[in-house]
């Protein structure tokens, strides 16, 4: 079959360019106002069909812009800004989300303000800023490898983690290509991923897509293929940052569960992150913003060894309460059924608090088992098992929930019927729960319901499986990470075995 590809297209040369940010003032730490305002730049967003003009005021994203605008609010509250931010080398006020952690109080520093992001969005949202921040930090660390490619790439690494740490950016990431056809390699279907289409003394032009998570919420994406590339597949194996409002670059979103009655999906009314195409119609990108270029064999070594060694830690701090309110949920639901006391039920209690205990064990774990890089920072151990192990009983949790509330999740009336006197007066009576209101009662099932069984909740529970990308690779890297040689030893040692294995 013959493929047409966007390559038959000449490259457009657009007469607009991107001022350099390194002439940009840092302002330190924002506030939720100016986090909003940042927003309102011009950028390309199409929903349903539709350009969209402010995401702050549309009311399928509204809420979430103001839900993220009030976390940033309490960077500037006495009661947490000692533990969200830093005053670093300039006298500048700074996000924690930054840090680039060369004591181990700056690592707790960095625990202790993710802890704060990640309780207000109650484990939902996977790609929080502090995420893509940690990414950011991350390629800072590997400036020394990045200096054997080229000098420029470690000092783009340095001054660009000094200039999103001072303006407090909001970054999201685009790391994995369109769902096209995977039999193909990317020079057999070049649109399959990003590439570089046109090399010039400034910058280098690329076109192409990529799948985004808060992409809507940011002021920029950092692109970071993580598809592995063969060596002569040098165009496509490229890192860099863009801003959101960049010339040819649009997003495409995804439906929203936002902008629904909150007494109806109390979840999804706030915390759908919303996910996006982003497509870049040959978007200029100066080299000042590239961290790597065309070096495929050391974009698949270094990513996941050193990207993300932050921002997995921010992901892990997620996915821990995501399911410690799975478990809470189930066993509020079982409260207010009357059914809390019944050995099925507590059983069921007791295997999701299992998962959660083994997997908060070993965030704790790699925490007290943290050590240098060879750039000078503080890194949690490597904990390969935990996301392996998540991907394995994330499912399970579900099940379990909707085991508990059984029907309750389902036969339930709408916002609306509570407020119709007539519906009320019967749903005071046939809505009660054991020691809980009628309203009480609809507000727990339906959250659990958005949480399990709705589209916003089946989204999470994929995104859980699937953003560390396939889950039989998470689970074989947890054998490939694990030293067995202790182990192995004492076996052969007590057979007398003659061969090493």
């Amino acid at each position: 079959m013959d493929i047409k590809t966007t390559l038959d297209k000449p490259v457009t040369e657009r007469a607009e360019e991107m001022p350099s940010y390194k002439d940009v003032k840092g302002k330190g730490i924002k506030s939720g106002a100016d986090f909003l305002e940042s927003l309102r730049d011009g950028r390309v967003i199409y929903y349903k069909g539709e350009r969209v003009k402010d995401v702050t005021t549309h009311p399928a994203f509204c809420n979430m812009a103001k839900k993220i605008a009030e976390t940033y609010d309490k960077q500037h509250d006495p009661k947490y800004q000692d533990t969200m931010s830093f005053v670093d080398e300039d006298g500048v006020r700074c996000s924690y989300s930054y840090a680039a952690p060369d004591t181990q109080e700056v690592l707790a520093g960095r625990r202790g303000n993710t802890e704060i992001w990640v309780n207000d969005a109650m484990g939902m949202l996977g790609r929080l800023p502090d995420f893509v921040a940690g990414m950011t930090v991350g390629i800072y660390d590997l400036r020394f490898e990045l200096e054997k490619l080229s000098p420029k790439l470690a000092e783009n690494a340095t001054s660009y983690l000094k200039y999103a740490r001072q303006n407090d950016l909001c970054l999201s990431h685009g790391l994995h290509d369109p769902c096209m056809d995977k039999s193909l390699r990317p020079p057999e279907d070049p649109d399959r991923c990003v590439r570089v289409m046109k090399e010039r003394d400034d910058g280098i032009i690329v076109r192409g897509a990529r799948f985004n998570t808060f992409g809507l919420f940011s002021n920029e994406i950092m692109i970071c293929p993580t598809y592995g590339f063969k060596p002569e597949e040098k165009e496509y194996a490229m890192w860099f940052t863009v801003p959101c409002d960049a010339p040819g670059l649009s997003q495409i979103a995804r439906e929203s569960y936002g902008g629904r009655d909150p007494i109806d999906h109390p979840a999804s009314a706030v915390y759908d992150e919303v996910d996006s195409l982003i497509v870049f119609d040959d978007v200029f990108i100066p080299w000042e913003r590239v961290f790597l270029y065309r070096e495929p064999l050391k974009a698949n070594q270094l990513f996941r060894s050193g990207v993300m060694t932050w921002a997995s830690f921010a992901g892990g701090s997620l996915s821990v309460l995501r399911m410690e309110i799975l478990c809470a949920i189930a066993e509020m639901l079982a409260t207010t059924s009357g059914i809390i006391k019944r050995p099925e039920v507590v059983a069921k209690l007791g295997e999701m608090c299992t998962y959660t205990g083994a997997i908060k064990s070993s965030f704790e774990l790699s925490m007290l088992k943290a050590s240098k890089t060879a750039a000078g920072n503080y890194k949690p151990a490597k904990a390969p098992e935990r996301r392996a192990f998540t991907t394995m009983v994330s499912e399970r949790f579900i099940e379990l929930v909707e085991h508990i509330g059984t029907s309750s999740l389902i036969f339930l009336p709408t916002a609306d019927d509570w407020k119709n006197p007539e519906i009320k007066e019967y749903l005071d009576v046939y809505m009660r729960g054991h020691e809980s209101s009628p309203l009480d009662r609809h507000k727990l099932c339906k959250f659990a319901w958005d949480l399990t069984g709705d589209g916003f909740g089946s989204r999470q529970q994929m995104y859980e499986r699937l953003h560390s990308g396939d889950p039989n690779v998470m689970v074989a890297n947890a054998w490939r990470n694990t030293d067995l040689s202790h182990a192995r030893k004492l076996i052969s040692d007590f057979l007398a075995l003659e061969g090493e294995y």
